[in-house]
């Protein structure tokens, strides 16, 4: 596939950007420090995604508008659809993809805590506070990590990765929720 290179102006400044990664340096976060900074907690389910050229001045970049139908809404205002925009994506054979910046497939599912302010990514601490949602064999949901590995309790996000010997029982989406209002009220 052909890979073309793009000139992006940033602050009057230009800078490089090749279809590759642009580096962000992301710092772990609590699971209390996530519920505080997020102006919008909500189970939602991606069903739109489209990338654009944005030209803002002499600086020209893709963005990514990912909307997604809320299934319930656990902080903030009650909506049906909450439109997000990040930072990257892919238009034909263009791609610019911004390191700790989440992207979406139709059909995700997650729990999303989310910045009222514009951002390279809406999503507390870029992806931290996406919690994928899946649905075990007996049709119990529960809650990932971004990078899909379980945990069962809300004390081990943002702590380092630890190898356990034995299975870790994962979090359900119930369990989680209630943490979540627990900690929201």
């Amino acid at each position: 596939m052909h890979r073309q290179i793009r000139r992006l102006g940033l602050s009057g400044g230009m800078v490089l950007a090749m279809a590759g990664s642009v580096g962000a340096q992301v710092i772990p976060m609590s699971f209390d420090d996530i519920v505080t900074a997020a102006d919008t907690i909500v189970v939602a389910e991606a069903i739109d995604s489209r990338a654009q050229w944005v030209t803002t001045g002499a600086s020209r970049a893709i963005i990514t508008r990912v909307t997604c139908r809320v299934t319930d809404t656990l902080k903030g205002l009650d909506r049906i659809l909450l439109p997000l925009e990040f930072r990257g994506g892919t238009i034909g054979d263009v791609s610019y993809e911004v390191s700790g910046v989440p992207t979406f497939e139709l059909g995700d599912r997650a729990v999303l805590f989310v910045l009222a302010a514009r951002a390279v990514s809406p999503i507390v601490g870029h992806m931290q506070g996406r919690f994928p949602i899946n649905t075990a064999p007996d049709g119990i949901d529960y809650v990932t990590l971004p990078d899909r590995r379980a945990f069962s309790s809300v004390g081990q996000i943002g702590s380092p990765v630890l190898v356990s010997p034995a299975a870790i029982p994962t979090m359900t989406l119930t369990a989680f929720r209630d943490t979540i209002d627990q900690m929201v009220q």
